[in-house]
């Protein structure tokens, strides 16, 4: 299925992909204008002046079963034309920095197969991120969201739990530090925020920020938990505007993730 990709500052006139795509039929209120591009399986709000997404969303909808392998190997990376900055890889060449995906190669994968997954290389969904933040800590709370291959088997994350489930993923900003001459912002933290239905019906919510820096000890994600509220403070993204049911003051993922 062929990407669909829109470049849009408001989203009101598409309100039946709004209902499908964010929590509450609502886009995230961000701080400055973003450029949202939709995808197949994830769509994101990105900033043309600091040149990474302020959020990533998707949306998976039941559990879903044993997923086929899906190979990363040979997938490259893309320039999104959809941007005004199209940012390139070569703009990350030599910085000490990895191209960190916010909506991530392998819960698209799980969930969506291998089309979809493709997208998530989009320079678009990337920031400067450490890789040994990247591939530690980091990894390990996508791995408790989405779901792992360990031992030749597949082991549920929340996203098999659910009865529906909206991942929510971004940067915080505000330091001074760029990489390339085009200025592209470096995260001082990584959040991650996930809203989900039960299986018995009840909506559930918690959110990760992790600060972006090496030594952190890659099982201690479950550490940094803490509310949607904490990431519109942070971030100055809100995940679930208007929403009055008190649901950003809530961290339920002690009761599904160990």
């Amino acid at each position: 299925m062929k990407a669909l990709r829109i470049a849009i500052l408001m989203l009101a006139a598409l309100g039946a992909f709004a209902a499908d795509v964010f929590f509450g039929g609502v886009q995230p209120r961000s701080p400055e204008p973003v450029t949202v591009v939709a995808y197949t399986a994830y769509t994101l709000g990105y900033s043309e002046t600091r040149k990474v997404p302020l959020w990533s969303v998707y949306t998976v909808s039941g559990p879903q079963g044993e997923p086929e392998p899906v190979a990363r190997k040979g997938m490259p990376f893309f320039t999104e034309e959809a941007t005004e900055a199209r940012v390139t890889t070569r703009d990350y060449a030599g910085t000490g920095y990895s191209r960190g995906h916010m909506t991530p190669f392998a819960a698209i994968a799980y969930a969506f197969g291998a089309g979809a997954a493709r997208e998530t290389f989009s320079m678009a969904n990337m920031v400067p991120q450490l890789q040994r933040h990247n591939g530690g800590i980091w990894s390990r709370l996508e791995e408790a969201v989405s779901g792992a291959r360990t031992g030749g088997g597949f082991r549920p994350g929340l996203t098999g739990r659910s009865a529906r489930i909206w991942v929510y993923t971004g940067p915080v900003l505000g330091g001074e530090a760029v990489i390339s001459t085009k200025g592209i912002a470096v995260p001082m933290a990584l959040w991650k925020a996930v809203i989900w239905i039960t299986p018995g019906g009840a909506t559930r919510a918690c959110a990760w920020i992790i600060p972006h820096e090496e030594g952190l000890e890659a099982g201690a994600w479950m550490a940094y938990a803490t509310t949607l509220a904490k990431v519109r403070e942070r971030s100055g993204v809100d995940l679930a505007p208007g929403d009055a049911s008190g649901l950003d003051a809530r961290c339920d993922a002690g009761e599904v993730l160990p």
